[in-house]
């Protein structure tokens, strides 16, 4: 592997909307007034000359074989934790339960953080390595936080971050024992993330930089996910699915995937690209209601109230992404789908009962929306399907216990045990 490249990108970032160039040094006190995310624009011709796919078959299948994809002018800045390479499963059992076929899960939960976050937020803390930051910051419901934590300490930087009140238990422990600085934030006005809000005054106050998983406050963390796609390309053999369904909150998750294929086709590495799905739920689907009325992406409108749904991962009234979302699902011929609160938890149940996989219903939300489209017939029997299942079910254990009938303590009794064991049936 290159291990000193001098990158094959261009360090002026770019507004999609006005076209203004930013210097990536000055990518904090210089954002962009129109408030997307300045896009990072590759050399495709170089990276061809420089990289075959014979080149990338050869190295260990882990994110950090694909450091040529990411915004890093030396690679020795990548901080690695051993990110990726997660498995690619067929679930039979699930698709059965649900009606398909082809039915492929990909397991983000045994990244070293637990969730698929690590991808983005490892180049964003890997980006401010090299530029030299010692403070980082985010606004996170807790994975993105968790990630930044984890990377975070990696590095030897400081980092604080911002959650909202109500997050889980378990995440702030997480967070708290990698040792950030965890800022618990209350909601005062409806439809607002108060921990975006307070973040945002935060960073800019005292100098930090900037790393969330979302949104124009940071350009590079969001090409990390891009390897999400192409492991996948590589797990079907450089061939695509038919459909790639993404719990979506911000939109980072489904753009960064479908950016991957997107690449990998701009080399001719592989020859199609899927149908992305933004999955939200109904508390909360500002992304699918723009896709379904065709809103141009720079033109995006928010979500006016506050959300309330077990999936609080995918909570985002202002999906700082959508406008890259809406690019991936109209240029791939993609849809999106909104999904209940009854339907995430069953579906959640579903996964973990018929394949053994625990994941959090933020991260497996995408389940119940490929039953909706099975249903009412966007997708066939047949067509390949891949779902990332993003993030682990011990984060928000809350949510589950919730749900469950949890009996009372038996002596040690065989007719107690019985009667136990019918009631656990009915």
């Amino acid at each position: 592997m290159n291990t000193n490249h001098s990158g094959f990108y261009n360090s002026n970032l770019v507004c999609p909307k006005c076209h203004k160039t930013v210097k990536e040094e000055d990518f904090i006190l210089n954002q962009c007034a129109c408030n997307f995310r300045l896009r990072i624009n590759f050399d495709y011709e170089r990276l061809s000359e420089s990289l075959s796919k014979s080149d990338l078959m050869r190295r260990p299948f882990n994110h950090e074989k694909y450091i040529e994809f990411y915004p890093l002018k030396n690679s020795k800045n990548l901080i690695n934790l051993g990110a990726g390479g997660t498995p690619l499963f067929r679930a039979e059992r699930l698709a059965k339960k649900i009606g398909m076929k082809n039915l492929f899960l990909k397991i983000e939960i045994g990244n070293p953080s637990g969730s698929f976050k690590d991808r983005p937020i490892s180049i964003g803390v890997s980006k401010a390595k090299e530029l030299g930051t010692e403070t980082l910051t985010a606004a996170s419901s807790g994975n993105a936080a968790a990630a930044l934590a984890t990377y975070g300490a990696r590095a030897g930087k400081e980092v604080v971050v911002f959650v909202p009140e109500a997050a889980p238990q378990g995440k702030i422990a997480q967070l708290s024992f990698l040792g950030a600085k965890v800022i618990r934030v209350s909601i005062v006005e409806e439809g607002i993330d108060p921990t975006v809000t307070l973040f945002k005054a935060a960073y800019k106050e005292y100098g930090w930089t900037p790393c969330p998983s979302f949104g124009p406050f940071n350009p590079f963390q969001a090409i990390g996910t891009k390897s999400l796609g192409f492991e996948i390309a590589e797990q079907f053999n450089w061939e695509s699915p038919d459909w790639i369904l993404c719990n979506t909150g911000s939109g980072g998750l489904l753009w960064g995937t479908y950016k991957g294929f997107d690449e990998f086709k701009q080399l001719d590495y592989i020859n199609a690209i899927p149908k992305m799905v933004a999955v939200q739920p109904e508390e909360c689907s500002p992304i699918v209601e723009a896709a379904k009325r065709n809103i141009p992406p720079l033109e995006f409108i928010d979500w006016t109230k506050t959300p309330n749904t077990v999936a609080g991962g995918l909570a985002d009234p202002h999906p700082w992404d959508a406008d890259s979302a809406l690019e991936a699902i109209y240029e791939s011929k993609g849809t999106g789908i909104a999904v209940n609160e009854v339907d995430i938890i069953r579906t959640q149940r579903w996964l973990a009962k018929y394949e053994g996989i625990f994941g959090e219903p933020s991260g497996t939300a995408a389940i119940a929306g490929l039953e909706l489209l099975y249903e009412n017939g966007t997708i066939d029997a047949s067509d390949q399907i891949v779902i990332p299942i993003t993030g682990t079910g011990f984060k928000d254990p809350e949510i589950v216990l919730k749900s469950l009938k949890v009996f009372s303590p038996i002596k040690p009794d065989l007719s107690q045990l019985q009667s136990l064991l019918k009631e656990m049936s009915n």
